[in-house]
C-alpha cells in the first residue's frame, strides 16, 4: 500500500515524485488512467487531505453509486413490543452496505453511530471477491485468513465504502465511533482521517479489555481502541458523563447550606505569584496562612470580602515574612501588646465562632470545626452537574480536559469479559461470541455523543450491545433514544446473528426474559427488518402486494420537517380498507391499492371512504394517500403518487437514476 502526500496544499503519489522512470514502459493510455484515478483522489480528500492506495482500491463514491436500494419486508413475529414502539426501533437483517443505501430516510439524520467491526484476525473477516466488481452481490464470502497476503487490502476495499456511507447517514454534528484493534489500527486511522480528515477526529480512545497476561512474549496485549470522529467538529458537540457513587459521595451539606450540597475545594492555584502571595488570618485560631507554593486564585479584594462574611473586619499588615502585605484583623497593627492583640483575637473568635455555630457557612471556609487553613466550598448548583469526558481518568472527576491519546481504565469502561458474562446472562451460553464489548463502554460513549433524542445507529450490530446500552440509558436517565441496527454474520449453520441472537438479546432486555432469571422488563420495542435480494425498481413496486406495499411504506416514509419522528404506527391488518397507518401527529396515511392488477385511483368516492375511516379513527383532518393517479383533489389531503413518491422516499430519482445506472461499473 501506498499513501498519496501532501506537498504545498496538493497530494502528489509518493512513488513518481522519488521515481518517474518506473513509469517509461506504462502505455499512454494507462497513464492517463492513472491521472483519472489521481484526479479522484484529489476529489475525495477535498484538495489537501491524504488518500490511500492499495491493490483493487475504488473511489468509495463510485462504488456508492452502484449500490442498489433493496426490497425488504418486515418480520412480525421477530418484531417486539406495541406498535408504537416497534416503529422507534429497527433491526435489519441483510449485507450492511445495501442495508445502508436502502435506509435512505436516515441519511443525514444519524447523531452517532457506534460500532465494532470485523478485526481481520483470521477468524471473523469474510471477503466476497465479487464485490470487487458488482458491490450488490449479497453473499459475504469466505473467512479471510492470516496467511493470506492480501488481507490488509481486503479490509480496506471492505471498509472503505462503509465507511463512507456511515459518514453519509451522519447529521451534521453527528459522530462515528469505531472500535478497533491493534492489527488494524494504524490502517483504519489513516482511513479515516481520509475519510472524515484529521480535523474532525475528536478522539483515539484507549480502554483496557483485560487484565495482563505474564505469559506475553514482549508485551502484554491488554488495551482495545475508538477512533473517534466528528462528520463537522465546528458543529459537534461533547456531552458530560455522569459523576460516578464515589464522586456524588464527596458532596455533602454538614453547614445546612441553603443553596446546595457542596464539596471541599481549594482557594490556590499553581505557582507562585507576587501579587497574589501573602497571609490571612484566622478569627478563631490567630494563625496566618500563607499559600505556600502556590498562589491565591482569586483577586485581594475577593479574598477581603469573603474573610470579613464571617462578621470579622480585616486590614493591611506588613509581617516582614517575605511575602506581600498581609490580611490582618482590624486593629492587629495597633495592638502593640501580647493582651492587646489576645483582645483583638477574642473579639473576632467571638463573632467567627458564633457565626459558624448558625450553619449556612460562607463560601470561604476554616474547616469543618473552624480551626484550619481557609478553603473553599464547591457547590453542587453552581458546577457541571456531569464528569468532563477524558480519555484518561486518573480520578472519577478528575483528569485533563481534554481529549487525548491516552487510556479508559477497565473500572471506568468494563472490560470484553464483562461483556461476555453480560451476553450469558441475557441469552444463555453457547451463544460463540468470545469478544463482546461492554454495556459500561458503550453507554459511556452514547452518553458523550448522542443526544437524550437522537438515533444511535450501528451497522456491525453483532449481540446488540449498542440497543442494549441505548434501552438501559433511556430507562435510567428518561431519554427517548432510538436505534438502528444492522447484521449480516451467519452461524456455522447457516443462522443469521439477526435473529437467533441479535434480536433475541434485544427482545429478552424488553421483555425481562433473561436466561439467568427474570429481570426488570426496560420499555421499548423494535421491528425486525429481511433486507430481500430484490432490487427496488418502478416494476418492483408496481408488483407488490398490498401488505407488501404497506411494509415499504413504513419502512421508507419519512419527512425532512418531522426529522426524528419521521416515522409511521401501523394499524392491525384487515380493520380498515385504506387507512394503514398514523405518524406522531395523528394524521392518517391512506393506501388505495389492493393489488398490482387493481386500479389505483384517487377518486370522488374513494375520498368520501378516506374522511370516514379517519373520523371513525378519531385522527386529525389531514389525509396523506398513497394511489397511482388522483383525479379527485380535496381540502386537507397530502396526495403520494405510486410508484414516483415511494422511489423518492428511498432516494430513487427515477431522472438520473444514480441507483440503478447499469452503464458504470467499478473499475
Amino acid at each position: 500500500m501506498t499513501a498519496i502526500k501532501q506537498t504545498g496544499g496538493a497530494a502528489e503519489p509518493e512513488s513518481v515524485a522519488m521515481n518517474p522512470s518506473r513509469y517509461d514502459h506504462i502505455p499512454r493510455s494507462g497513464l492517463i488512467k492513472m491521472l483519472q484515478d489521481y484526479d479522484d483522489a484529489l476529489l475525495e480528500a477535498g484538495q489537501d487531505g491524504i488518500v490511500m492506495s492499495y491493490t483493487g482500491r475504488t473511489a468509495p463514491w463510485q462504488i456508492i453509486r452502484l449500490v442498489k436500494p433493496k426490497l425488504s419486508r418486515i418480520i412480525k413475529k421477530l418484531s417486539i413490543g406495541a406498535e408504537k414502539l416497534q416503529s422507534e426501533n429497527e433491526i435489519w437483517d441483510g449485507e450492511n452496505l445495501s442495508a445502508m443505501v436502502t435506509l435512505y430516510k436516515y441519511r443525514g439524520q444519524v447523531d452517532l453511530i457506534l460500532t465494532d467491526p470485523p478485526y481481520n484476525t483470521g477468524e471473523d473477516f469474510r471477503y466476497n471477491d465479487k464485490w470487487d466488481k458488482d458491490p450488490n452481490d449479497p453473499d459475504l464470502g469466505d473467512l479471510v485468513s492470516k496467511d493470506d497476503g492480501s488481507r490488509h487490502s481486503k479490509w480496506l476495499r471492505f471498509m472503505t465504502p462503509r465507511l463512507w456511507m456511515m459518514r453519509e447517514m451522519l447529521r451534521p454534528g453527528g459522530v462515528i465511533a469505531i472500535c478497533i484493534d491493534h492489527r488494524e489500527l494504524f490502517r483504519l486511522g489513516m482511513l479515516m482521517d481520509e475519510i472524515f480528515h484529521e480535523e474532525n477526529r475528536l478522539a483515539l480512545i484507549n480502554w483496557q479489555k483485560t487484565t495482563p497476561k505474564n505469559q506475553a512474549t514482549h508485551v502484554s496485549i491488554t488495551t482495545e481502541y475508538i477512533l473517534v470522529y466528528a462528520k463537522s467538529a465546528a458543529v459537534a458537540k461533547t456531552g458530560e458523563t455522569s459523576r460516578s457513587a464515589l464522586a456524588e459521595a464527596r458532596f455533602h451539606n454538614p453547614d445546612k447550606d441553603q443553596i446546595s450540597d457542596w464539596k471541599r475545594g481549594d482557594l490556590t492555584g499553581k505557582g507562585r505569584s507576587k501579587l497574589a502571595d501573602y497571609a490571612v488570618q484566622s478569627p478563631v485560631t490567630g494563625e496566618f496562612c500563607d499559600p505556600g507554593d502556590r498562589h491565591w486564585a482569586n483577586k485581594r479584594s475577593q479574598m477581603k470580602t469573603w474573610l470579613e462574611e464571617w462578621d470579622v473586619h480585616y486590614e493591611d499588615f506588613d509581617l516582614k515574612d517575605g511575602r506581600g502585605i498581609a490580611l490582618a484583623l482590624k486593629g492587629w497593627g495597633a495592638a502593640k501588646t501580647k493582651e492587646k492583640r489576645e483582645q483583638v483575637l477574642g473579639k473576632a473568635r467571638k463573632a467567627a465562632l458564633k457565626r459558624w455555630e448558625a450553619g449556612n457557612w460562607p463560601y470561604l471556609y476554616w474547616g469543618l470545626d473552624a480551626h484550619q487553613k481557609p478553603v473553599c466550598k464547591q457547590r453542587r448548583a453552581v458546577i457541571k452537574q456531569g464528569a468532563v469526558p477524558t480519555s484518561f481518568w486518573v480520578d472519577e472527576d478528575e483528569g485533563p480536559l481534554k481529549l487525548d491519546d491516552v487510556s479508559w481504565l477497565r473500572h471506568m469502561s468494563g472490560r470484553s469479559r464483562d461483556g461476555v458474562e453480560e451476553l450469558d446472562h441475557v441469552v444463555g451460553k453457547g451463544h460463540g461470541f468470545d469478544t463482546v464489548k461492554p454495556l459500561k463502554l458503550f453507554k459511556k460513549i452514547i452518553q458523550i455523543w448522542c443526544h437524550p433524542n437522537g438515533i444511535v445507529m450501528d451497522p456491525f450490530a453483532g449481540s446488540g450491545t449498542s440497543a442494549h446500552a441505548v434501552l438501559d440509558l433511556n430507562n435510567e436517565t428518561g431519554a427517548t433514544r432510538r436505534f438502528v441496527l444492522i447484521e449480516q454474520g451467519n452461524t456455522e449453520k447457516g443462522d443469521h446473528y439477526a435473529k437467533t441472537l441479535t434480536a433475541d438479546r434485544i427482545r429478552r432486555v424488553i421483555t425481562g426474559e433473561w436466561a439467568a432469571g427474570n429481570r426488570g422488563p426496560l420499555p421499548g420495542g423494535f421491528r425486525f427488518m429481511e433486507l430481500k435480494r430484490e432490487k427496488i425498481d418502478a416494476d418492483a413496486v408496481k408488483a407488490l402486494a398490498r401488505e407488501e406495499m404497506i411494509d415499504l411504506l413504513l419502512t421508507s416514509y419519512w419527512d425532512k420537517a418531522e426529522r426524528a419522528k419521521s416515522y409511521l404506527r401501523r394499524l392491525p391488518a384487515g380493520k380498515h380498507k385504506h387507512l394503514f397507518a398514523v405518524n406522531p401527529k395523528d394524521e392518517g396515511f391512506f393506501l388505495v391499492w389492493q393489488s398490482s392488477d387493481q386500479p389505483s385511483v384517487l377518486s370522488r368516492d374513494v375520498f368520501k371512504e378516506i374522511v370516514a375511516e379517519s373520523k371513525a379513527a378519531a385522527l386529525k383532518s389531514r389525509y396523506h394517500v398513497y394511489a397511482s393517479i388522483a383525479p379527485y383533489t380535496g381540502a386537507g389531503i397530502e396526495f403520494y403518487k405510486i410508484p414516483d413518491k415511494v422511489l423518492e422516499h428511498i432516494g430513487f430519482n427515477p431522472r438520473s437514476d444514480a441507483f440503478n445506472n447499469e452503464d458504470n461499473a467499478v473499475a
